[in-house]
This record gives structure tokens, C-alpha cells and sequence, in this order.
């Protein structure tokens, strides 16, 4: 679908539904000019005031439309809150790539420099111990690939491989992440290389399995070596100690 058809569409048949609604803005593929036939329409709904946010999905006219309606302390709160703790960025991301369906107002002007600002922080850090844990995630994973033998089990163990060390890569770097498609486009952006070898290596577990093992363990050496490499031995990861029941069950 192309935006001028999404435009219009969102106008005719959604804004009459929210006419309260303070700025509304087309994200995603379509807004970038990059819809399939099947893209959905993504609308974001900002409000002076709303009860709770929410999410619908909607079949307009034959067309999915996924809204958000937000105002401005619930969008902050996704954003900041929700997303960006696991490295994410979505809501923003719509604003940023967004194009408006109302004319610019303070409120839509607000909301881009906010979401600009909170893009350009970048993701929170991890510490030391989550950068430990997601080493030995990667590591263990690495040695379950290389023993594998089956190939139902072998391509399992490589797609999961795929995401933890794509989101690594991406975090390790201070890159924001995603999921999905979104995952494959921020490492493709960020660090090409990993995307390339990743993309090779999955390419290659159908035809040849052993040769897709070798391109992806090197992919994964090269990315955890500026981190401080594979660990196993050595590694700890005490519990909280508030996590136990009150009573124990068994003696």
C-alpha cells in the first residue's frame, strides 16, 4: 500500500472514530516506502489523555491496521520502561520513521524530539554480569552445535544461536535490537559482517550441515573476542536471595 492510500484511508475511516486524537502518524514499512502487499498499516494515536494505552488490531476496508493509543505519560513509560530494558525501541522508531496524518502541531513536534532524543541515548548498558551471562549463553550454545548430530536438533540449536548472538553483537555494541525482521535489519545496519557470516551459515544447514557449523562457531568467536571470548569455566551467577518460597515443600 502505498502512504498516500494509507493516508487517506486512516482519515476516512479511523480519525472519525478518535476525533480527540492530538497527532496520528503512519510507522513502519509502509511510512518508509518499503510496504509488501501484505504490510499492515501501523498508526500510532497520541492523546492529551487517556485511561490506560492499548493496542487493536483492525480489519479496515480489507486492510490490517495495528493502532497504539498513547498519551504523552503512557508513551514515555512504554518507551522507557518497557522497551528500552530489553534494548528495544519500537514506538519511537514509529515516530522517527513516521509520517503524519494530522497536520504538525506542538504535540507532533514535541513527540519527534522526544523520540529523536530517546533513539539517540541509545539503549541502557548492560553490566558486567549480564555480559557474562550472554558469553556463556553463546557458549554453551556454540558446544551444543558443535556436537550436534541430528538435523532437526541442529537447526534448532542454530536459530537460537542466531538471535542470542545477533542481539549480543547489537547490545555489546550499544546498538538498539529488535525482534524478527527488525533483529535481521539493525545487525545488517550495525555490524554487516555478523550478518553476512549469520545469513551464510543459516543458508547453509540444509546442504551442507557441517560447513554451516564452521561458518557460524566463527562467527561467534569473532563476535564475543572483543568482549573477552568464550566462557564456561568459571563462571557464576548467584540467585537473588529473595527468591525462595516461604515454606518448603519437601524435607
Amino acid at each position: 500500500m502505498h502512504i498516500d492510500t494509507a493516508i487517506a484511508l486512516v482519515r476516512t475511516r479511523l480519525l472519525p472514530r478518535w476525533p480527540h486524537a492530538t497527532a496520528a502518524i503512519i510507522g513502519g514499512s509502509i511510512a518508509r516506502g518499503e510496504a509488501t502487499p501484505t504490510s499492515d498499516i501501523d498508526l500510532l494515536l497520541l492523546f492529551e489523555k487517556v485511561d490506560r494505552a492499548w493496542r487493536d488490531t483492525l480489519k479496515v476496508d480489507g486492510q490490517t491496521v495495528e493502532l497504539f493509543g498513547h498519551d504523552p505519560a503512557t508513551f514515555d513509560y512504554f518507551c522507557r520502561r518497557i522497551d528500552a530494558p530489553n534494548g528495544t525501541i519500537p514506538l519511537a522508531m514509529m515516530v522517527i520513521d513516521g509520517v503524519a496524518v494530522l497536520p504538525p502541531n506542538l504535540t507532533f513536534d514535541a513527540l519527534g524530539k522526544y523520540a529523536r532524543q530517546l533513539y539517540a541515548a541509545g539503549p541502557p548498558a548492560w553490566d558486567a554480569a549480564t555480559l557474562a551471562a550472554r558469553r556463556y549463553a553463546i557458549t554453551t550454545l556454540v558446544e551444543d552445535l558443535q556436537d550436534s548430530e541430528r538435523s532437526d536438533e541442529t537447526l534448532a540449536i542454530a536459530v537460537k544461536l542466531y538471535d542470542t548472538l545477533a542481539t549480543f553483537a547489537l547490545r555489546a555494541g550499544g546498538h538498539w535490537t529488535g525482534t524478527g525482521k527488525h533483529l535481521a535489519r539493525r545487525l545488517k545496519t550495525a555490524t554487516p559482517d555478523l550478518a553476512a557470516a549469520l545469513e551464510e551459515g543459516m543458508g547453509r544447514l540444509a546442504a551442507d550441515p557441517g560447513m554451516a557449523k564452521a561458518v557460524l562457531i566463527e562467527a561467534a568467536r569473532r563476535a564475543l573476542a572483543p568482549h573477552g571470548g568464550w566462557l564456561l569455566e568459571g563462571f557464576h551467577a548467584p540467585a537473588p536471595a529473595a527468591w525462595r518460597s516461604d515454606k518448603a515443600p519437601f524435607a
